[in-house]
């Protein structure tokens, strides 16, 4: 064991010995037992967690492999949908007799748009005013 010497307030010190006394020991051990607290409550705050590291791990695999299905869910989702609505816009263009390359024109025009403005598309505001 090492030898410290510290300096304390007058009051602290009285109430340091009261509790040595109280607790049929020596002041020294009261201190001891303090800094043994204290060191403990740091180490608490600073480094230590109340889930265990390899516990938090296993958590975070789960959430990371519950997130590649929602994605990959979603990403199917959006295939469809990208697939139902190229065939309605080849219906309607045949049917309305709109050329492949208008049709391209206004899907890049919405798409530019929508990128551009960051909201949702209006119609109105894409098509010209003819």
């Amino acid at each position: 064991m090492k030898e410290i010497r510290v300096k304390v307030a007058d009051t602290l010190h009285s109430d340091i010995s009261a509790m040595a006394k109280e607790n049929n020991c020596c002041v020294t051990e009261i201190v001891v037992e303090a800094l043994k607290v204290y060191r403990d409550y740091r180490y608490m705050a600073d480094r230590a967690t109340i889930i265990n590291e390899e516990i938090l791990k296993m958590v975070q695999a789960n959430i990371n492999l519950l997130l590649k299905e929602i994605n990959n869910k979603s990403n199917r989702v959006l295939s469809e949908v990208a697939i139902q609505s190229a065939i309605q816009n080849m219906i309607i263009s045949s049917e309305l007799d709109v050329s492949s390359t208008n049709l391209e024109r206004y899907r890049k025009q919405a798409v530019d748009f929508l990128q551009s403005s960051n909201r949702v598309l209006r119609l109105d505001e894409i098509l010209p005013n003819d």
